[in-house]
């Protein structure tokens, strides 16, 4: 058998999974018989959607269940409709969420039609089913489509209540037809990496991240050091109603700031003491984690740089193995809406130099840009 595109695609990315929409005319499909019971804690998501395909995103758990044999692998359903009731299906098709991945698993469906909304839901055993989604493809190449975006960043789940999120939902519900948003443009600082023992004001915090599972403590904070501890924060924070709702209503389009790995890195560099310190181990980590959350196209785009997550052996040289663990995954891009926007993804910490000035430089030197408290 040739091995084409997708075929190696799928042999590089055990998570993800490539599929193509068709009308089908037969009735609806169920879980295999004897299939356990699922929950999906984490919601459903979508990805950077193209003109004819969009990533499509579940965490799919089993019920404990003492009768059911236990199993690294667990199948479910994925289903895509052009109508909310799921009435009439455009895909209907069997796939495995994986301990490997922590259950999370990714589907690249491709066979869409342009600027078109779908609706989709994963199903598991015992009648279990994951909320439903909704995406939007792009529109195509040359079409003269309005954008309407909206953009986010920096969401400590520590801090506050997502009210912003709750917000855009419900002026999005409100608005007519074609004025709700197309996508949500996310700029990084999705998780905090960092848990501070309390504000920067000394207040207590609004609500608290439970213990790391591995995690490091210090006098004013603790923070994660593992693959676990970073998957850890990725189920928590989307464990939050108005972001997994934002999720379900929008796709995202993703980047990532310091956060995702550590305060001010750069390459995988942690910068929390006075000497920058190499963390491969923990750069590869937080890559990984990242990928299995962020439902994102990036192997899939041809005659681009992007690449899913592939972990590296972190030998030799301090050099190599920084270089190593930077780049198992890939994530700057380019994704296009119509005729009237490109978006250039980029990642400003993966490939920065390392800070130029200590901390503290502009106030030595009684500069007028100081800040000041007030």
């Amino acid at each position: 058998m040739p091995v084409t595109r997708r075929s190696l695609l799928g042999l590089l990315s055990g998570s993800t999974f490539f599929l193509t929409a068709r009308g089908l005319g037969s009735p609806a499909s169920a879980p295999p018989v004897g299939a356990p019971g699922l929950q999906f804690p984490q919601g459903v998501a979508s990805g950077d959607p193209q003109p004819d395909a969009v990533m499509l995103w579940t965490r799919a758990v089993p019920i404990e269940n003492p009768g059911l044999p236990s199993s690294d692998h667990y199948p479910l359903l994925l289903q895509v409709s052009r109508e909310a009731n799921f009435s009439t299906l455009v895909l209907d098709t069997e796939i495995q969420a994986s301990a490997d991945s922590d259950y999370t698993v990714r589907s690249y469906v491709d066979g869409l039609q342009p600027d078109t909304s779908y609706y989709y839901r994963f199903l598991g055993g015992a009648g279990t089913s994951s909320r439903h989604g909704r995406t939007r493809t792009a529109p195509a190449p040359g079409q003269n489509r309005e954008v309407k975006l909206a953009f986010a960043s920096c969401q400590s789940y520590e801090d506050a209540y997502y009210g912003a999120w709750a917000r855009m939902l419900a002026d999005d519900a409100a608005a007519a037809e074609e004025d709700r948003i197309d996508f949500v443009l996310h700029l990084g600082d999705f998780i905090y990496e960092r848990s501070w023992n309390s504000r920067s004001n000394g207040k207590p915090h609004s609500r608290k991240v439970p213990p790391f599972p591995n995690g490091a403590q210090t006098e004013k904070n603790r923070y994660a050091v593992s693959l676990e501890d970073y998957r850890h924060l990725y189920r928590i924070y989307l464990s939050e109603p108005s972001l997994q709702a934002a999720r379900a209503r929008w796709p995202f389009i993703c980047t990532w700031d310091d956060h995702e790995f550590s305060n001010d890195n750069f390459q995988s560099f942690s910068t929390y003491g006075e000497k920058f310190e190499l963390q491969p181990e923990r750069r590869q980590d937080a890559n990984q984690a990242w990928f299995e959350f962020i439902p994102c196209v990036l192997s899939e785009l041809t005659e681009q740089p992007a690449r899913d997550f592939s972990r590296q052996p972190l030998t030799g040289s301090d050099e190599e193995r920084n270089r190593a663990a930077t780049d198992s995954l890939r994530i700057y891009r380019r994704l296009s809406w119509g005729q009237n926007l490109d978006l250039l993804i980029t990642d400003n910490r993966s490939y920065r130099s390392p800070p130029c000035l200590p901390e503290g430089f502009a106030e030595s030197l009684g500069l007028p840009m100081n800040t000041v408290q007030l």
